[in-house]
């Protein structure tokens, strides 16, 4: 979903949800031959279900909408597939979701170089896992900027004209792949179906203030023989994105970055910072290997913790050469986020950040298929490392 920018204003959030409404209202009228809109009941069956927490800044029981702002401060508007009137939601609400996530269903480059978004509503004449007969469904087109690719799990986030970011999963099939020949910062056209909200709970509003507290840049490098084994790094995936370099500590090889979603990343780097006369405030165009946990086990202590210790990698693993530093992180965090389909996990530490990270593959499918949203858990898992920094002209 193209989301509005976190700044807004309160009048304008409540502006943006009124032009959804009477865009939904204006959905009932579809015509029923043109119930699918042109998306087949296999792409609408490609979504994946997210498990995420969110607080409620608008809910319209009639209309079926609901804004939440999720862990990481984003704004998200959400059609809904069950009646939310039992719920009786308010502003300030907690609540949990399960989410069809976005799913692109036409790309190709654009010939455009404005950003533009357009959306329709249909009524699902049929039932279709798990959205059900009569599920209101919206659809958008329009042209967007990528400014995240990750090939490998098919994922793909566009700039759209509200200054929002699509996440988006993307429909790839043998005779169609379209991130093939995609490069970040190009503008492409686009047909999406938006996130589907298929089941919304109230929950417990919990007594968390804000962090003052800020990850730790540096750490010390092991020096006891510590190794990481490269083989762990097979379950990596690497991402492609534009971020801005917020600080930086050449010396350690380490490097903290603000993605294109307003997030800040602390990385490692297997290129020598030191060539690349960056500094805060530099633009960059970054092939990450994503942050990927190698140990997640329920913790009976109820209570955020975090310690980071860098280690060196055992042997070469692509264009990780050996030698590379890097960080591990161990501690426990809260559990927000879950999409078992993808193996994906979002952590909120006690920095008051969000950690999105993959689960390796090597571990127990076990431990991660019990979790559940609000779980506490302790953990180690490796930072993302950048494979290859480019710097760009400032925008």
């Amino acid at each position: 979903m193209i989301r509005p920018s976190r700044q807004k204003s309160r009048h304008q959030l409540h502006g943006r949800v009124l032009l959804i409404c009477s865009l939904l209202a204006s959905a009932l009228l579809t015509p029923p031959q043109r119930a699918l809109a042109g998306f087949t009941e296999k792409q609408l069956a490609g979504f994946e279900v997210t498990e995420l927490t969110g607080t409620v800044s608008e809910a319209l029981s009639k209309e079926k909408v609901i804004e939440i702002v999720d862990p990481e401060g984003h704004t998200e508007i959400y059609t809904v597939g069950l009646d939310l009137a039992p719920l009786g939601l308010q502003p300030g609400d907690e609540v949990s979701l399960s989410v069809l996530d976005g799913l692109l269903v036409d790309l190709e480059a654009s010939q455009d170089q404005e950003l533009s978004f357009s959306r329709e509503d249909i009524i699902l004449p049929t039932d279709m896992g798990k959205l059900k007969k009569g599920t209101r469904v919206a659809l958008a087109s329009g042209t967007g900027r990528v400014v995240k690719l990750d090939r490998q799990d098919g994922s793909l986030s566009l700039m759209g004209p509200f200054g929002g970011i699509n996440n988006l999963d993307v429909l790839v099939t043998p005779e169609n792949d379209p991130l093939e020949d995609l490069k970040v910062g190009e503008f492409v056209d686009f047909r999406l179906v938006q996130p589907v909200a298929v089941d919304v709970r109230k929950l417990p509003t919990p007594a968390r203030g804000p962090s003052v507290f800020t990850p730790p840049l540096a750490a010390d490098l092991l020096r006891s023989g510590t190794t990481l084994k490269a083989e762990l790094l097979e379950s990596f995936e690497i991402t492609h994105l534009h971020a801005t370099v917020t600080r930086l500590l050449p010396d350690q090889q380490v490097l903290e970055i603000e993605g294109p979603e307003g997030h800040n990343i602390l990385v490692t780097s297997a290129v020598d910072l030191n060539t690349l006369r960056l500094r805060p405030g530099s633009n960059i165009s970054v092939d990450l290997l994503d942050g990927l946990v190698v140990e997640l086990r329920p913790s009976t202590i109820k209570a955020l913790s975090f310690e980071r210790q860098d280690v060196e990698i055992a042997g070469d693993f692509g264009p990780v050469p050996k030698g590379t530093r890097v960080a591990m992180a161990t501690g426990s965090a809260e559990v927000v986020r879950i999409s078992r389909s993808d193996r994906t996990l979002s952590l909120r530490g006690p920095f008051g950040k969000v950690h999105n990270l993959d689960v390796s593959k090597r571990m127990p499918g076990k431990a991660f298929d019990e979790l559940a949203l609000g779980d506490f858990v302790e953990f180690r898992f490796i930072k993302p490392v950048a494979i290859r920094i480019t710097p760009l002209a400032s925008r």
